[in-house]
């Protein structure tokens, strides 16, 4: 299991709770990379990622989601909206002034990321200048709404009674967890999960995010995620006229750590994208130079997958 990063800083949130922040890169950096991990991981999900992403004058932000990691939950209870303004307090936090933000979040994290777009919208465009989804949704993961075939429905069902059970009895809840589906990473105590799994099944922001058509928006998927299938991602290209979709044949859900070489791969993509005209411009003369791209794209609606 990866071991924990001791916190470069630490954000006070209005409720009490602390975001813990790891923070890397140069003080006059062209460019932000906020990186927002998803449910019952940690920010050492991205600690590959920021040793092996090629641009020294990226600061990368990393930050555990309150209630993971380092980071405490505070009082609020567990959303994603509060996600959302958390990320919006971190963006304000590291990008000051001008500075340009590229937001990279997976499963919950780009839940958080299309939250945001739809809490504030002002932001997008402005201040993030690009995005990386990958692996999310905008809503409709509940398979318990009542629009659902019986089948679904009792599946739905049972996630939730299996909640209430991790809240009630989180010690043999726990035990189970550690045998049935460890993680090379630290996660969060199963009570504080399950709280956390609700949220996720109330997220619905799909009417909300016009937004980020103003920006590039990379949408990664793997064509095997059993978790959030790949219909979600589907949905996100259809709604964005500015996104590009990344298919990882063979891809399950934890792309990041499953796939690292591929997530990377859109990843620069996506750095470049984020940059001002000119900067960008000279960021695709030293990409086609070293001629490292492998991973295919498609415009919005469609997909090439390639393995990764």
């Amino acid at each position: 299991m990866a071991p924990l990063p001791t916190p470069h800083a630490e954000l006070q949130r209005p409720d009490g709770a602390r975001l813990a922040l790891y923070v890397d890169g140069p003080s006059d950096p062209d460019l932000v990379l906020v990186m927002a991990h998803g449910w019952q991981a940690a920010a050492s999900v991205w600690n590959e990622h920021v040793r092996q992403l090629p641009r020294p004058r990226t600061r990368i932000v990393r930050y555990d989601q309150r209630g993971h990691g380092n980071s405490t939950g505070g009082r609020a209870l567990p959303s994603i909206p509060l996600l959302a303004d958390d990320l919006k307090a971190v963006i304000a936090a590291t990008a000051p002034g001008r500075l340009p933000v590229l937001l990279a979040g997976h499963s919950m994290g780009g839940m958080a990321v299309l939250a945001l777009a739809a809490q504030h919208p002002h932001l997008i465009g402005d201040k993030v200048t690009a995005a990386l989804l990958a692996a999310t949704t905008s809503g409709g993961l509940d398979l318990a709404a009542p629009q659902h075939p019986p089948l679904k429905r009792l599946i739905g069902l049972t996630r939730h009674a299996m909640a209430a059970a991790c809240i009630h009895a989180p010690l043999p809840a726990h035990r189970i967890r550690e045998l049935v589906r460890p993680r090379p990473y630290p996660q969060p105590p199963i009570d504080i999960a399950a709280h956390w799994f609700k949220a996720l099944m109330r997220h619905d922001v799909a009417d909300q995010i016009d937004a980020l058509a103003r920006i590039p928006v990379h949408i990664l998927v793997g064509d095997n995620d059993q978790t959030i299938p790949p219909i979600h991602a589907l949905r996100l290209a259809a709604q964005i006229p500015t996104s590009q979709l990344h298919v990882i044949a063979g891809g399950g859900h934890r792309l990041p750590t499953q796939h690292p070489e591929a997530f990377l791969a859109a990843l620069e993509r996506a750095c470049a994208d984020a940059l001002p005209p000119a900067a960008r411009w000279h960021r695709r003369l030293s990409r086609r130079e070293r001629a490292t791209t492998t991973l295919t794209t498609t415009g919005a609606g469609t997909a090439d997958s390639r393995p990764s």
